[in-house]
């Protein structure tokens, strides 16, 4: 149906709206007439939209639209009504702009737009009041007088309108507030990286209640193209944004890796996270679209292979690698000689590094904040293996603790709730198949089957094992091995069984220059 039409109008269906579990609807009576030819006495449909004024607007805009598609259909016009309040409400239908309208009064009305709740309350009053009593035909403007009184009377009533409230907006406040809860620097510049492609890709700003799986989707389409490092090259960094995927897709650059896709993911989930709290979205528009498959979601965690972690610990690759973060550096060693989780280890506290009966160790516990443990097998104290202390972790720890900071690793956020893993997860993935460690679904947790297997060959028992990994081991409750001071010898002989074939970088005090 066109959005302007040349037609007289029947008095609007007034919107009933009805706050469901799945959300706001509205529901329109028929009028008995028409109840035959629509085949039922009411319409109801969703707003796809959060309670409030935005809800109200798109249930009186689909009223009256109802209006004309029912004096159509009573001269025999085919309306199809689904099509109609569908494009209603998915906002195809831009304006609702009637021209030439005759009221039942014979009141003409040169013009009419319709683009407010208090728009089309006012337009319905004039169509009842016509229909209510026959009156005098009057001039245009006289309606117009009408209409601006009507409209004063409504604002008199409920205030000044509410400022549509704009993508830019948002962005602007969230990365305010990620800044205001001293996240991590690089955490606030990384999301505004992502919001800034996103807001860039979808191109024009657009109402924050009107955002939906097909804006992601879009968003997802685009950043597919934006080439690494964009931002830096001169080729790309003075262009808008869409003009660089254009320019990335007219030069075949290569598609960035599984991870990059997955971290905007990770920071539209908290941004978007951040709007359904403020009540601005009635619904998380990521739902339903399907996430990109990434390299620890198909760690199946085969042991490594003497190969494998001699080119894991190469003498030259892996300290370039390393030195960036410290996660990176002591990550990875930690995961060798213990066995831990990829999440244990990057959620250490400066509190979980202690010495029991003088013996170096870490708790692997849940206390501190965004902690977690799989299980309550999973509580222990985890022995240092004797290179781990030689390569200087234990410098290292000090350092953390002289600086005032709480997180043993503090680059590692866990801003989205899953774990402190999974950055530390996706770089060490990544640089071990830069490495030729590339057999399927290989990542972090193949340090946790390596140790746990090669203690096995050199005739460790199960429950020695478990006592060090946290594995279940058939008994009811593995706890006993968490504290246990008698059992620590016996944890420390085992863990000098394992000798795999390394040699460990040793750490320099102040590499990562660690301040508060």
């Amino acid at each position: 149906m066109p959005s302007k039409v040349s037609i007289e109008v029947s008095p609007m269906p007034t919107p009933l709206l009805l706050l469901r579990p799945s959300g706001v609807y509205v529901r329109f009576f028929v009028p008995g007439d028409l109840q035959p030819s629509v085949g039922s006495r009411y319409l109801v449909r969703p707003l796809h939209q959060p309670p409030g004024d935005r809800a109200r607007l798109v249930a009186a805009r689909m009223g009256m639209a109802l209006s004309i598609a029912f004096d159509s259909i009573r001269k025999g016009v085919a309306v199809d009504l689904d099509e109609l309040l569908g494009r209603v409400r998915e906002g195809t239908l831009k304006e609702l702009t009637l021209d030439d309208v005759t009221l039942a009064d014979g009141t003409r009305i040169g013009k009419a737009q319709i683009d407010s709740p208090e728009d089309a309350a006012m337009f319905g009053e004039l169509m009842r009041r016509s229909s209510a009593a026959e009156q005098p035909e009057v001039t245009h403007a006289r309606a117009a007088r009408r209409t601006q009184q009507m409209r004063d009377a409504s604002e008199r009533l409920s205030g000044p309108r509410k400022p549509v409230l704009m993508l830019s907006k948002v962005i602007d406040d969230h990365l305010g507030d990620l800044g205001r809860a001293r996240l991590h620097p690089k955490t606030v510049l990384e999301s505004r990286h992502t919001l800034r492609l996103f807001a860039g890709i979808l191109g024009d700003d657009v109402p924050v209640a009107e955002l939906s799986q097909d804006h992601v989707r879009t968003f997802f389409d685009g950043v597919r193209w934006w080439p690494s490092n964009a931002t830096k090259r001169p080729t790309y960094r003075d262009l808008p944004v869409q003009q660089v995927i254009e320019l990335a897709k007219t030069n075949q650059e290569p598609e960035p890796a599984a991870w990059t896709i997955a971290k905007h993911r990770q920071r539209l989930s908290v941004f978007f996270a951040s709007l359904l709290k403020g009540g601005h979205l009635a619904s998380n528009p990521l739902d339903g679209v399907r996430a990109i498959s990434t390299p620890d979601s198909e760690d199946t965690g085969e042991p490594f292979t003497d190969d494998d972690l001699k080119a894991i610990f190469d003498p030259v690759a892996f300290p370039t690698w390393a030195c960036k973060y410290p996660h990176r550096w002591f990550g990875p060693i930690l995961g060798l000689y213990s066995g831990a989780r990829v999440n244990e280890i990057a959620q250490l506290r400066v509190e979980d590094i202690d010495t029991i009966d003088g013996i170096p160790g870490f708790f692997v516990r849940q206390g501190g904040k965004g902690q977690s443990i799989k299980n309550k097998n999973s509580r222990r104290f985890v022995p240092l293996a004797k290179p781990v202390v030689e390569a200087g972790f234990l410098t290292y720890v000090e350092e953390v603790r002289q600086a005032g900071l709480e997180q043993i690793f503090p680059n590692l956020p866990n801003s989205t709730g899953l774990g402190f893993g999974r950055q530390l997860s996706r770089q060490f993935s990544v640089y071990i198949k830069k490495q030729g460690v590339s057999a399927k679904g290989q990542g972090f947790h193949g340090f946790r089957h390596t140790i746990a297997s090669r203690l096995d060959e050199a005739g460790a028992s199960a429950s020695a094992i478990g006592a060090l990994t946290g594995h279940g081991t058939g008994q009811t409750v593995l706890e006993k091995f968490y504290i246990d001071r008698r059992s620590l010898p016996d944890r420390v002989a085992t863990l000098a069984k394992f000798s795999p074939p390394v040699r460990l970088p040793g750490y320099s005090a102040g590499l990562f220059g660690l301040s508060t």
